[in-house]
């Protein structure tokens, strides 16, 4: 797992949810459902990048 600057994340919020970027206000309802779905998602690697995937929240 990365350890995100401040800066990193600030951009990576600035930069919205994408196919490799996964917001999540709380972890409450179905959230950790989502959030399992998304890992699976983004392990996939669909876009052949080779890079991991974030979920991060969304809620400043």
């Amino acid at each position: 797992m990365s350890n995100f600057t401040d800066e990193e994340l600030l951009r990576i919020i600035k930069t919205g949810e994408s196919d490799a970027v996964e917001f999540q206000e709380s972890l409450s309802g179905s959230a950790p459902e989502r959030i399992r779905e998304a890992i699976c998602a983004f392990a996939n690697d669909l876009r052949d990048s080779g890079k991991a995937g974030v979920v991060t929240g969304s809620k400043l």
